[in-house]
């Protein structure tokens, strides 16, 4: 049968690649590159995929009932340009890669030196190509589910081949030596010599008891450099921040609703994550951190200088979810809790709860993901007895970052929970 990656390749015409790079802003090399690891990436996505039981029904469907223009539609525009993501091609994705799209799109960005937008918009043009491709060729050859199954199957080799480096084990299907493996399926196993022929060249085994000694004395430095690594590591304990999925590192991050820019004021040297008890109405005590949002939230609550606007936001600081879920990790219901006590501390106070996330991604997927996410905080702390009158959730997306999202770091501080008192 025809190379599957290869007929891909020839709808990647080095005109499309110029077009793609003016479009985006990078280079003709980079985008060439970007467009060369996400091909293979769409295709060992699909092929891994494959096996699953039900998967190829779900895909059968999905290519028999696209679009038959979808092809032609497709080649008729560049990825960043208005047509070139289509609906199709996100459920697409979301089907052949599930809760892993940030992450393929984070290597693929760092294989090609590309940023993660072009990435995004690359696999947007390439998955709607990928499924009006495979729609016409089930339609020119008349294969049902099997035969399309058959056809995937006999692709994987040149595929996993064609994968950079790393990607095999993300997407299910081994590292490099198996896609080497999987590239030259015809080659033998390499016969080992003789048993004789490796004896001849080993040296001569040293005598056990002159080594008996040196086995407590490694040991013995072994424990000894346990021991100084363990002490060290609960002496940094203390200066160490909490690693969360919305880590704050501003004193006050302002950020605007959806007519306002965003702002960033008096930035923090460093959180600390000595916690402190605070007293708030009603006799309850709280074991909070000086900078965290309880503190920040109470403050700006009792300062009566300090009017309701739409700008200042309070991030969590220890509020984690399952990666790219909208499920709340266990270890958060602490702070939940804490926001819950303050609000019953204060009666009249309203809140509104704002999601964000980076940009890596599909903006529709990355959109529906906050909004998933503060919806999941209102429910928790509204399970905890505050009336649901006092709370609102709104999802922003990719909105409003207030950092750098080129750096790890910064989609780290991008995708956050922030809370505006809107009443108090």
């Amino acid at each position: 049968m025809a190379d599957l990656l290869e007929s891909l390749r020839g709808f990647i015409s080095p005109e499309l690649i110029s077009r793609t790079s003016s479009e985006l802003g990078e280079s003709e090399p980079a985008t060439a590159k970007a467009f060369s690891g996400a091909l293979p990436a769409v295709l060992g996505g699909l092929v891994n995929r494959s096996n699953e039981p039900g998967f190829m029904g779900s895909l059968f469907n999905m290519i028999r009932h696209s679009d038959r223009g979808l092809l032609s539609n497709i080649t008729n525009t560049v990825p960043g340009a208005p047509g070139s993501t289509v609906p199709e091609g996100n459920q697409f994705l979301s089907q052949i890669f599930g809760n892993n799209v940030d992450g393929i799109s984070g290597a693929l960005s760092n294989f090609a030196g590309v940023k993660s937008t072009t990435v995004s918009a690359i696999l947007g043009y390439i998955a709607p190509l990928v499924l009006g491709f495979l729609g016409k060729k089930t339609h020119d050859d008349e294969l049902d589910e099997a035969g399309l199954s058959s056809y995937l199957s006999s692709q994987k080799s040149s595929i996993m081949s064609a994968l950079p480096a790393g990607l095999g084990s993300m997407l299910g299907l081994g590292g490099a030596g198996a896609a080497a493996a999987a590239a030259a399926p015809h080659l033998e196993r390499p016969v080992q010599p003789p048993v004789t022929e490796r004896v001849h060249h080993t040296p001569p085994p040293v005598p056990e008891k002159k080594t008996n000694w040196l086995w407590p004395l490694l040991l013995g430095l072994a424990a000894l450099l346990l021991l100084m690594f363990g002490l060290r590591n609960c002496n940094d304990e203390n200066d160490t921040e909490t690693v969360t999925t919305e880590p704050v590192t501003t004193e006050e991050t302002t950020v605007a609703t959806e007519e306002d820019t965003v702002v960033t004021t008096e930035t923090e040297t460093e959180t600390s994550t000595a916690f402190t008890e605070r007293e708030i109405p009603g006799g309850v005590v709280l074991n909070i951190p000086p900078n965290g949002i309880e503190s920040k939230l109470v403050a700006f609550i009792e300062d009566e200088n300090k009017a309701v606007d739409k700008t200042s936001w309070f991030s969590f600081d220890r509020l984690n979810f399952d990666t790219g879920s909208a499920r709340i990790q266990p270890q958060s219901q602490e702070q939940i809790d804490n926001i819950a006590k303050i609000l019953k501390a204060y009666p009249q106070v309203n809140i509104k709860i704002g999601g964000y996330t980076d940009n890596v991604g599909q903006p529709a997927s990355n959109l529906k993901l906050s909004q998933d996410r503060a919806q999941a905080v209102k429910a928790a702390i509204q399970k905890l007895g505050i009336d649901a009158s006092r709370l609102e959730a709104e999802g922003y997306g990719e909105q409003h970052p207030v950092a750098d999202n080129t750096t790890e770091q910064g989609r780290a501080q991008n995708r956050r929970i922030d809370v505006l008192v809107t009443k108090k």
